[in-house]
């Protein structure tokens, strides 16, 4: 009869393991794994966003609305030229009839006032 310790049943050997156990640890190993890489990138993900967020918030919370800020130095900057255009049309409009009455032979009456000026937003 063989001897019980020269037997080679796999789990008489303290070396060998079982291949069920050893795939059992490796798939719980990669679930871990798993598992934490989700949550650290969900936590960055969810991190980066409540910054970027509060951010704005502050920024629009103290009244300092960059959109805000840039429709008015566009508004100030158009009405600054309409401004300056219309005097200068105003000036040439002037001088042009001065000089289509003196052509005709007529005496150049030049109205004192301020010319009306319309202008159109779109």
């Amino acid at each position: 009869m063989p001897d019980d310790s020269t037997s080679s049943a796999p789990h008489s050997d303290p070396q060998r393991l079982d291949p069920k156990s050893v795939a059992r640890s490796r798939r719980e190993a990669m679930r871990l794994r798993t598992r934490k890489i989700r949550r650290s990138v969900t936590g960055l993900a969810l991190g980066l966003f409540t910054a970027a967020f509060l951010a704005v918030y502050v920024q629009l919370a103290s009244g300092h609305d960059p959109a805000l800020t840039a429709n008015a130095e566009r508004r100030n900057v158009s009405t600054s030229l309409v401004g300056s255009t219309s005097s200068t049309t105003a000036a040439n409009a002037k001088q042009e009839a001065a000089t289509a009455s003196t052509e005709t032979g007529e005496a150049s009456t030049e109205s004192s006032g301020t010319s009306a000026v319309t202008t159109s937003q779109s």
